[in-house]
This record gives structure tokens, sequence and C-alpha cells, in this order.
């Protein structure tokens, strides 16, 4: 799991994420410095480099040293020959590197959480810049590879655009169903401000490399869903992901107003609730949905193959009581395969299974004696 955004640190303490050039490349550059200042006129002074691509002039906005999205939000702080940042968020990261590259630093080092120094991997390596300060797995080195392959260097589908606002969790496009299951491979996930934006609340994420490329969803929710997770999904994993159902909630939201003021409402929306279990699950949930649909097999044979589907199969027997109060056995016969079709639906989407209670027995009570029958009084 990754970890969370440090708070803003002030210039200069230590757990700032950094990125400079590598001791080698550091003593390169001092060298020739010395020798250009050798050519220089006596008294000229020699200063690092400050060189900042077009590209990133455009998208900050600079003050002295430091860099700010556009709503005032700090960005980073450029210190000549090392770069510093609060922020995980993927463009920042990528511009830290298109400044490496614009100042002719083949190799970097960089330091901070493990996200920070992951996405700078991985952006320094599109570019062709060695990263150190980060060990890659296998994995991540092939997800590097079929990224260069499939789209080629850019920013991952996570990124914002400084100074726009996210839209909502709720309404994503690109899902075709409330219920749709999401599969791909486990690329990142954990908690941080809601689409990396320092001024939204925290939430959290999931990132899937799929087959049509990446893709971050967000809900606050789905920190409850890896701790409850059966599986445990890991980086690298395939998985799938699936909102079950939506929660009716009341949150706090802030915005300003034409005077700059802060105005703070309560607004009734929904949340999703998540579960996210590795692909192997789904799959034998399908195969379990589907023996619970299948009346012939017998109901033996079918616990014997589905242990998990004890709880199931007693609903499905509390249905048969109950459609006992029909006088039609065709009434009888519609109400109990609606609730086994409706049980077997549950299954393959991955809920929880019902759970089995056992009735628990009464405590035995300890054996009293006879009462003894009163002595005759003696007369």
């Amino acid at each position: 799991m990754a970890d969370q955004n440090p708070s803003n640190p002030t210039d200069g303490r230590m757990g700032e994420n950094s990125l400079r050039p590598a001791k080698r490349r550091r003593q390169e550059t001092n060298a020739q410095s010395q020798a250009t200042a050798g050519q220089s006129p006596p008294g000229a002074a020699q200063k690092p480099t400050h060189t900042v691509p077009e590209e990133v002039r455009r998208r900050f906005v600079q003050v002295k040293n430091r860099y700010y999205f556009p709503d005032g939000a700090r960005a980073f702080t450029d210190r000549g020959m090392r770069l510093t940042t609060a922020s995980e968020n993927t463009e920042v990261v990528r511009s830290l590197i298109l400044i490496a590259e614009a100042r002719g630093w083949c190799e970097v080092t960089v330091r901070g959480t493990e996200r920070f120094r992951r996405e700078a991997w991985f952006a320094g390596q599109k570019l062709g810049i060695e990263v150190r300060g980060y060990r890659a797995t296998e994995f991540e080195r092939a997800r590097l590879v079929r990224r260069i392959n499939r789209q080629g260097p850019g920013p991952t589908e996570d990124s914002i655009t400084p100074g726009e606002k996210p839209v909502p969790e709720a309404p994503e496009k690109r899902r075709t169903r409330s219920d749709e299951l999401l599969t791909g491979r486990l690329v990142d996930h954990g908690a941080a401000p809601y689409h990396q934006d320092p001024h939204e609340p925290m939430s959290y994420f999931v990132r899937l490399e799929t087959k049509r490329g990446e893709r971050t969803i967000w809900g606050v929710d789905l920190e409850r869903a890896f701790k409850e997770s059966l599986t445990k999904p890991e980086l690298g994993d395939e998985v799938g992901l699936r909102a079950l159902r939506q929660d009716a909630v009341k949150v706090r939201s802030q915005r300003r107003g034409d005077d700059g003021e802060l105005i703070e409402r309560e607004l009734e929306t929904h949340r999703n609730r998540w579960i996210i279990e590795k692909r192997e699950l789904f799959e034998a949930r399908a195969e379990a949905a589907r023996t619970v649909r299948d009346t012939s097999i017998d109901l033996k044979q079918a616990v014997r193959d589905h242990p998990e589907l004890v709880g199931t199969y007693l609903q499905v027997h509390a249905a048969e009581l109950a459609a006992k109060r029909f006088r039609d056995p065709q009434d009888r016969e519609r109400f109990v395969e609606k609730v086994r079709s409706a049980l077997a639906d549950s299954v393959a989407r991955g809920a929880p299974l019902p759970a089995v209670r056992l009735r628990e027995r009464a405590p035995a009570r300890a054996p009293q004696s006879p009462e003894r029958e009163p002595a005759p009084a003696r007369g």
C-alpha cells in the first residue's frame, strides 16, 4: 500500500519529497562550472542553472523560486540543484522530471514517500532519465513497457489540470452500469486528497491497469473494502472492483462566494459501497451462482462442492417454507424461483454471503435434589 501524502512540510524540513542530480552528475556539473569560471571575466559569479521548460511555466504560477497552482496551492520549490515538493500529484512529479531533462540531468536521485519516488521513476524512465532512490518491481517494469507501447510519454489518467476542480465521484462517464465489474492489474492504492488536489478532502483511490488503459477510481469506502477483502490483493495482482450498492449520506461542501467568503453547506448525496477481491474469487463466485440457479443439482452435492453456500441454501429453504402460504402451486414456484434467482445474482456479484446462524443450546440445568417431606412431629 502506498504512503499517504505528508502534511505540507516547510522548506528544508525532513520528510519533503525531493529530486536532484545524482552525485556523479553534480560533480560533473561543478567541474564544468569551474572550467567555465576560468574562462569568464574576473569577478563573474557562476550560478546553478534555473532552466524551466515553457510547458511547466505555463502550467504553474512562479513567485521567485516557488511555483504554485493557479488557485494558490504550492506545487514545488526550485532550489537550483534540488527540486522539492510536498505533493505526490502526478503532474507535479512529471513537471520535475521535465525540468531535470531541460537541465541535462540524465541521472537523478529521489527521496521522499514511496508513491513520489515511484511516480518519479515511472516518469523518468519514459524520458530516458535514470532515477536512483527507487527499486522498481518486475511488474512495474513490465507496466512501463506496456504503457510506452500503448500510449507513449504522457500524464497518467488521474492527473488533473491545475486550477480545474475534479468532477464528483458518482457520475463517472466511463462506467456503463453502476454494478459493472472492473477488472485489471492493481497498480496502486492509498489515501490521498481527492484527485490529488490539496484543497479537496481526504479520500481513497485505486489505480488499475485495464485493457483500455489505466483507470483511477476514487471513493472513501475503498479503504474499508481493502481492509475487509477476503483475498487481500497486492500490487500486481489481477483484481475485480465493483460497487455493490449506493448508500445515502450527507456531506459538507465548501465554496467561496463572490465576496471571497467561505460558504459551507450540507448536501445529500450517495456513497458507493465497494468490494475488491482477486479475480479468481469472482470466477469462483460465478460458478457457485450457476450451482444455485440449477435446481437439478442435489442439495447435499451442491454444499459439498461449495461449502460457502450453506447460508444461501438455508435462505432458499426459508423461502420454500414461506411459499406454503400461497394456495396456488404456481405462485409458490414463482416465489421460490425469484428468491433463488436474487440470491444467485448476489453470489455472482461477489456480495458477502449469508452467515449461518447456529442455534445456541440452553445451558444444562443442574439436577435438583428432591425435597424431603417434613418429619412427623412427636407428641
